[in-house]
């Protein structure tokens, strides 16, 4: 199989995060109950809107001003919303063996504003990518049929010739309903197996 384009996952794929951390983060520094933020982001739905582009940063700042009932800082909060990465040693050399194989890099992500741009600050490797599928840009999350869809349009080669991986079964699951061969990614292993497999070189 002749791989043109690999679509990768951000968040517990090419890096590790913690929605844990950014609760904390945010608890200490809005001065609120950890599990009040929580609710607020989780199960009342306010992170899911964030990432979807529903509401920008301005609104998610104006909403934790008013349930602290303080002036916060914007800066402030969206530094404590993003500091929640850290690095994946191993996967950067699996992308440049794939950029020397020319084969098209695009991550297609689940994000926020402030957690990509975090993240390119942070992970340099992120400029092996010939694109960027964002949730928050497209207006739809996976496992939407259109997140998809704008990635395969990015890369802009049949479905048959891209791959795709992350650590979500369920994404896993959509993305091969709409017809893109994919992998439950676990570790750095299964994935260049997982490669191999298709054509993809280790070096």
């Amino acid at each position: 199989m002749n791989i043109k384009t690999i679509f990768f996952d951000l968040g517990g794929v090419l890096i590790n995060f913690s929605h844990e951390k950014m609760c904390r983060n945010i608890a200490e520094f809005c001065g609120l109950d950890l599990g009040l933020v929580k609710t607020h982001l989780f199960e009342k739905g306010l992170s899911e809107r964030y990432e979807k582009g529903d509401i920008d940063s301005n609104t998610l700042h104006q909403h934790f001003c008013n349930l602290s009932g303080q002036s916060l800082s914007l800066p402030g909060l969206m530094d404590a919303t993003s500091q929640i990465f850290s690095q994946k040693a191993e996967m950067p050399p699996i992308l440049e063996r794939c950029k020397q194989q020319g084969i098209q890099l695009i991550l297609l992500s689940n994000t926020c504003e402030p957690h990509f741009l975090q993240a390119r600050k942070q992970f340099p490797f992120l400029s092996l990518f010939d694109g960027f599928i964002l949730s928050y840009e497209v207006g739809a999350r996976k496992p939407e049929k259109k997140i998809y869809d704008a990635a395969l349009e990015l890369a802009n080669c049949p479905k048959e010739q891209c791959l795709y991986t992350d650590d979500v079964q369920e994404y896993v699951d959509a993305a091969i309903k709409f017809g893109i061969d994919s992998h439950l990614f676990k570790e750095s292993v299964g994935l260049e197996e997982f490669l191999e497999k298709r054509g993809y070189k280790t070096l």
